[in-house]
């Protein structure tokens, strides 16, 4: 099931949301940090299904596929947002802003950080790192 991660104006305010409903329930969470909002939705599954129990009922199992915004995705991740915005070739206090809400991306903004976080996940897909020593090479 789908659910949107997204950060909220201020210090510490992530929302994590289902985008459809399992048995006309919808299903929230929220947190400190992205993490956080993740687990507490996972978190209203679990109470949703100890509600059907105590009914005698049962709840179906509920598995999230993640989708966050640009601020939940730099919580979430340990990246420095100064040289993400530096590879992708855009503005850093720009993108500083974007990550903490003071401003709103367009779409074609947002396009383009997609675009350049996907260029960095094939550059790191690659191995470039070496896997030993420099002085190992040179004999």
């Amino acid at each position: 099931m789908l659910a949107i991660v997204e950060r909220g104006k201020g210090k510490g305010n992530f929302t994590a949301f289902s985008v459809d409903e399992v048995n006309g329930c919808g299903f929230t969470g929220w947190g400190s940090s992205a993490r956080g909002a993740m687990d507490n939705i996972k978190l209203s599954v679990e109470e949703f299904k100890q509600m059907a129990a105590e009914k005698g009922e049962t709840f179906p199992d509920v598995e999230f596929e993640f989708r966050l915004d640009i601020g939940s995705f730099f919580d979430y991740y340990p990246l420095d947002v100064t040289q993400v915005a530096k590879y992708i070739g855009i503005n850093a206090s720009v993108l500083r802003q974007y990550v903490s809400c003071a401003r709103i991306p367009r779409e074609h903004q947002i396009q383009t950080i997609k675009q350049g976080i996907h260029k960095l996940t094939e550059d790191l897909a690659l191995g470039l790192m070496i896997d030993r020593p420099p002085v190992s090479y040179v004999n």
